[in-house]
């Protein structure tokens, strides 16, 4: 038996007719619609001569037959002013059908029913409706299947998958935009393809970018906790065809690479952290690596560290976020851990330290949200979480997204906050002064974030010295914005460079892959190889 349930956009429909039905009633339509003939249209009579033709008309209507229509066609009418029956050959669709017994469960009789049925399918459409209410699905098809006809449009919506098109059509809208995609307008290098600067043995988790200006020094992390330094060569001697990436990869970590930075109080050492726990330093000088911390909990279980940063004031004090929603901060020279803090009750994926008010820190998290605290503020007993052996910081405002914030990054000068998630969006806030608990976006991007297993999480990252952040495109490439949601480069790449890192005083970014490899891109042009 077919199902009486009807949509919105029929109930309405139903209603509609019942009206109409009344009003034919009232006004005794129905009895005499059958006794009215209605000429069909003959085309236009021009006003002077309305009189004449009517009376030519008369007299010869007698002695010759009437002309076949034009190619005009008349407006439709129904079969009931016609004067002929109705049947059931119309009904075009299930839906209709639904509604064709609907209206004969209400006392309506078959002719009227399906009259009503074929006057219908001229109006107008009003309201908001559902697609699949609309179209006549004659394989049976749900609303999931239609969604899935469009799919392949509905991933390519990421704004920087058609960047050159739009920046062709669509000018800058300052001269300051057009400068900064001159600057940004960068090469890929090319000594070595790609495939053969193999960084890491597995998918890149982590990535730095050294910052000397006199020349180029990459080091890679991988999910299994490989390193490799990669020294760029900017030229080759003649015979380079045998030549390789001067890459140097070792073993220092069981699992995940989550952080590489440098030690700002001395360069010449390399910090390292990863979710086995551990944070270790690497001296370029003599390639000795020491082990700093093994982060345990009050029972001596180890917390894999997602995210490290430097204090701001302190360059010897390390911000550190864990897998299971913990904070702390080290003293790298007193070598002594404060209180472990409740910031989440899921993994932080990502934090970052706001440059103008170093107590506050942004935090994103599986759990779904964005939050900014103040950490000079304990909070002992946090009603939000549903553990209570851990105290917590003030929150100050927060963001609830649809799925979980994957990476939040605050711009160096102008107040902005970035985040980005697996609500394939990006979105920007004014944080300068926040006046309430709830963050709202300034700026909402659309992005597919879909980077699945085999391919690391996309992190949106902005410049060190500049308002410009970078994020990994699913389209394989590496967009990049102002803190403003301006567009200024889409870099293609053959594959997706998931993880990215830029140079933080040259217009110069590297991307990894879930193959080891690297791409990078510069503004000083492609080197060349040379002769001896």
């Amino acid at each position: 038996m077919m199902s009486q349930k009807l949509t919105d956009f029929q109930k309405k429909r139903l209603e509609n007719i019942k009206r109409n039905n009344q009003l034919l009633q009232q006004l005794n339509l129905k009895s005499i619609s059958s006794k009215i003939k209605i000429d069909e249209p003959k085309g236009k009579v021009p006003q002077k001569k309305k009189a004449q033709t009517l009376k030519k008309a008369a007299s010869k209507n007698k002695s010759r037959h009437v002309k076949s229509p034009s190619k005009t066609q008349p407006i439709r009418r129904s079969k009931r002013l016609r004067g002929e029956s109705a049947d059931l050959n119309g009904v075009p669709n299930v839906s209709d059908t639904q509604l064709f017994t609907t209206l004969k469960s209400h006392g309506v009789p078959d002719a009227d029913a399906a009259e009503e049925l074929e006057d219908l399918k001229d109006t107008r459409v009003v309201g908001d409706v559902k697609i699949s209410d609309l179209i006549k699905n004659e394989d049976g098809g749900d609303e999931q299947t239609l969604l899935a006809k469009f799919r392949n449009f509905q991933e390519k919506g990421s704004s920087g998958d058609f960047f050159e098109e739009l920046s062709k059509a669509i000018p800058a809208k300052t001269p300051q935009i057009k400068q900064l995609r001159k600057d940004f307008d960068l090469d890929l290098y090319e000594i070595f393809q790609p495939t053969d600067i193999k960084i890491c043995y597995d998918r890149v988790s982590a990535l730095y970018f050294y910052p000397d200006t006199s020349s180029k020094l990459i080091i890679g992390g991988d999910i299994s906790g490989h390193l490799g330094f990669w020294k760029v060569q900017e030229s080759l001697v003649k015979d380079y065809a045998e030549e390789e990436p001067d890459i140097t990869r070792f073993k220092l970590f069981n699992k995940n690479i989550g952080t590489i930075d440098s030690m700002p109080a001395d360069l010449s050492k390399i910090i390292v952290s990863s979710y086995d726990s551990v944070i270790r330093t690497i001296n370029l000088n003599n390639l000795k690596s020491e082990e700093i911390l093994t982060l345990n909990d009050e029972y001596g279980n180890e917390m894999g560290i997602s995210d490290m940063h430097f204090d701001y004031i302190n360059p010897n004090v390390l911000f550190l976020s864990t897998l299971t929603g913990l904070f702390t901060r080290y003293d790298l020279r007193e070598r002594k851990r404060e209180t472990l803090y409740r910031l989440s009750d899921k993994k932080i994926g990502s934090f970052s330290i706001n440059p103008e008010r170093h107590h506050e820190i942004a935090t994103g998290s599986l759990d779904r949200t964005l939050k900014i605290w103040d950490l000079r503020k304990i909070v002992k007993t946090p009603e939000w979480s549903k553990y209570e052996d851990y105290k917590s910081c003030d929150i100050i405002s927060t963001y609830d997204s649809r799925l979980s914030v994957s990476a939040v990054s605050y711009s160096p000068t102008d107040q902005t906050l970035v985040c980005n998630g697996y609500d394939d969006t990006i979105r920007l806030f004014d944080v300068k002064k926040i006046t309430g608990t709830d963050l709202e976006p300034r700026e909402t991007i659309k992005h597919n974030c879909q980077s699945g297993r085999w391919t690391s999480i996309l992190k949106a990252r902005f410049k060190p010295n500049m308002n410009v952040f970078a994020i990994a495109n699913m389209g394989r490439a590496i967009d990049l914005y102002t803190s403003n949601g301006d567009q200024l480069a889409h870099l293609q790449t053959r594959t997706v460079p998931a993880v990215i890192s830029w140079h933080p005083y040259k217009n110069w970014i590297a991307g990894g892959n879930s193959s080891g490899q690297i791409f990078l891109f510069t503004d000083n042009g492609s080197a060349k190889p040379i002769e001896e």
